[in-house]
């Protein structure tokens, strides 16, 4: 395990994400960055807090647990599990007030203490499984 790498994931998820620091975004994102997520792709800082900012929208109270994190020199790979309520709009869905949890996956790769890409890969079935659920 590579203890700088290690530190740098796990402050992604707890600034960007627990804390809500949009400005991590911008000292962590290279201007380049690559982010491959279900079903979209950013490309750079701006488009990221776009992203983040769309999923809190819909769950505001948003927070992720990390389960578990491997490093190495320039990757980080963190296994995690996001638990909030919803009670904002996505798109056609509207505020359930349900509480809802889901785990997924992010790989990133560093260059000079920086994101030059990600992949995220979690379980939206579960999600929408929660969220469809007769009451």
């Amino acid at each position: 395990m590579n203890e700088k790498t290690n530190t740098l994931a796990r402050r992604w998820f707890d600034e960007v994400w627990n804390q809500r620091r949009r400005e991590t975004i911008f000292s962590l994102v290279a201007p380049s960055c690559l982010g491959h997520h279900e079903g979209e792709e950013t490309k750079g800082p701006e488009e990221v807090v776009a992203m983040r900012d769309r999923l809190l929208g819909m769950l505001p109270d948003l927070q992720v647990a990390i389960e578990d994190v491997i490093s190495d020199e320039d990757d980080a790979v963190v296994r995690w599990r996001f638990t909030g309520t919803h009670t904002g709009a996505a798109g056609p869905l509207q505020p359930t007030g349900r509480a809802v949890s889901f785990a997924g996956m992010t790989w990133l790769k560093f260059r000079e203490g920086r994101i030059v890409e990600g992949w995220d890969n979690w379980n939206q079935a579960a999600l929408l499984q929660q969220l469809q659920a007769p009451v």
